[in-house]
């Protein structure tokens, strides 16, 4: 009998029964679409921020504190405030070596160009390093500074004779790509460097100096100090200093979790368990850790005002997709109790014909709860999966990789559909309860 009246019911103001489905299909949908990104297309989010640069800086444990003007490095290199470059590929084989997006090793070479003290840096461009016998990882320059803009094009890592110049270096000595500039090392910065030996010649040098001549491949524009900076390949550094295989710091670019509370705490207070757990997430402060395990006099130390810059984007967009889907969540239920009441006021004269027949106030919101749940449930997989196609077209859109189809969603999506169902009808149908079948009847 029940059945009878419930399916009677549903098929009755079939209009009104859509626009409820579809009310609640929507809000289901964009709940749907946020927690798809969130877990789909969290890591692209971040990766995504990478462009504020590195937020990470590894420099040796013994190191002084730099003295730096107008991008020149003064100070004088020695063998026990310098990293190994054969350690690098050690980043990516720490616990979160697959969190390591980019990185790069700098070695500074002070120099003058034109009678103009000058910095001159030794990096990788875009060079490939091999892990292991089956994993190679492409990094440098332009992997870790996505945002960085070159005119003309990035330097070729295996040429010598190529240099990057800086933006604001370039306009003041007037060179553009193609152009060749003479870069002679700081007398002083050699002598402390190859401990007061004479440096060795090198293909381009100039005779009776210590003086290169470099071809500008590109003008970097970074916004920041490399734009008063000359770049050029690493091992043309090294061997311009006489440091073969030494770098003066690393920059990384990893994928960490916003830090809270337990990310700061004191790691030599925590319990084992708690350790673990700090270990096994990737806060930028574990992953440092892990570097300082990994690389033998190393000091690495997050890069705050870019660890914090995404850290506070990265929450904000979760509010904002929180308060989204709320939104959505909210206007659903509204809808639905809208609906819900207009179907009681107009069922006044069959509730009130119920309860005179001896019907019970749970009989007769079973009837009206059952209509809920089916239109809950209908609402909740088309939400689910519109949620699924729209996040996806969202994903290739903006990241340009679409988003995959997460079936663990769908329990909950479904759930949550009914949620909001039952929250929008309760009202309505306590306010249909509390109508007397006398007064109903008599006016009807």
């Amino acid at each position: 009998m029940l059945s009878r009246v419930v399916g009677r019911s549903i098929t009755r103001r079939r209009r009104r029964k859509l626009l409820s489905t579809l009310a609640v299909t929507l809000g289901i949908a964009v709940t749907t679409a946020v927690a798809t990104i969130a877990l789909d297309v969290g890591d692209k989010v971040g990766r995504e921020l990478r462009s504020f640069g590195a937020n990470i800086s590894i420099t040796p444990v013994a190191d002084s504190l730099p003295v730096s003007l107008g991008g020149v490095e003064y100070r004088p290199a020695s063998s026990g405030t310098l990293l190994t470059e054969a350690d690098l590929v050690k980043l990516k084989k720490i616990f979160w070596r697959n969190n390591i997006m980019a990185f790069a090793p700098y070695l500074p070479v002070a120099a003058s160009v034109r009678g103009r003290r000058v910095g001159v840096v030794g990096s990788w461009f875009d060079n490939e390093i091999r892990v292991d016998k089956s994993e190679t990882f492409r990094t440098g320059l332009k992997p870790l500074h996505p945002a960085w803009k070159v005119q003309g094009g990035w330097p070729d890592d295996n040429d010598p004779t190529v240099c990057l110049v800086g933006r604001r270096l370039a306009d003041k000595l007037g060179v553009v790509p193609g152009q060749t500039l003479a870069v002679g090392v700081a007398p002083a910065f050699s002598r402390a460097s190859s401990g007061g030996a004479a440096l060795p010649a090198m293909p381009g040098q100039v005779p009776g100096g210590a003086t290169t001549e470099f071809t500008i491949h590109g003008i970097l524009e970074s916004g920041g100090e490399e734009d008063d900076q000359i770049f050029i390949p690493l091992a043309t550094a090294q061997k311009l200093t006489s440091l073969e295989g030494k770098i003066r710091r690393i920059e990384v670019s990893a994928l960490t979790k916003p830090e809270d509370a337990f990310a700061r705490s004191d790691v030599t207070k925590l319990s084992s368990e708690e350790f673990d757990r700090w270990y096994c997430t990737p806060y930028v402060s574990s992953i440092c850790y892990q570097i300082q395990q990994s690389i033998p006099g190393a000091e690495a130390n997050p890069v705050y005002r870019v660890a914090e810059a995404e850290g506070a984007v990265l929450n904000r967009v979760g509010v904002l997709m929180a308060m989204l889907a709320a939104a959505a969540l909210i206007a659903s239920v509204l809808a639905v109790a809208s609906m819900m009441l207009a179907t009681v006021l107009e069922r006044r004269a069959e509730i009130g014909l119920f309860k005179s027949l001896g019907a019970t106030n749970a009989s007769v919101a079973a009837v009206f709860l059952l209509e809920a749940l089916v239109i809950g449930l209908v609402g909740g997989i088309a939400g689910y999966f519109a949620g699924s196609l729209m996040a996806r077209y969202l994903a290739a859109v903006v990241f340009g990789l679409p988003a995959a189809i997460h079936w663990v969603i769908l329990p909950g999506a479904v759930a949550l559909a009914l949620a909001v169902t039952l929250a929008g009808s309760a009202l309505p149908l306590a306010r249909g309860l509390r109508l007397s079948p006398i007064d109903v009847l008599r006016n009807e």
